[in-house]
């Protein structure tokens, strides 16, 4: 007497395929995107660096003015020294 193994169902066996192809799709687009960003060539002239570089510079001045407006501001609230009466 043979007993037979029971198969899985089919929608089963689908939904397995489905999910191991998305998987490899995903790892797949991951390495590439690993690969494109490994990837330094032309990263001296590129415009991306000089877009960076131009919003760190006026970061810098803006964090600058902030500091002299409240260096200003308390200076401005300091009370003048009174001498001393003899």
């Amino acid at each position: 007497m043979e007993t037979e193994t029971p198969s899985p169902p089919t929608a089963f066996v689908a939904a397995g395929v489905w999910l191991a192809l998305a998987y490899n799709g995903v790892v797949d687009a991951g390495h590439r995107l690993a690969r494109r960003l490994a990837d330094d060539r032309g990263v001296e002239d590129s415009p991306s660096k000089l877009i960076f570089l131009a919003v760190a510079v006026a970061i810098a001045i803006a964090a600058g003015l902030f500091i002299i407006g409240v260096f200003n501001d308390a200076q401005d609230n300091v009370p003048d020294p009174v001498a001393p009466s003899p």
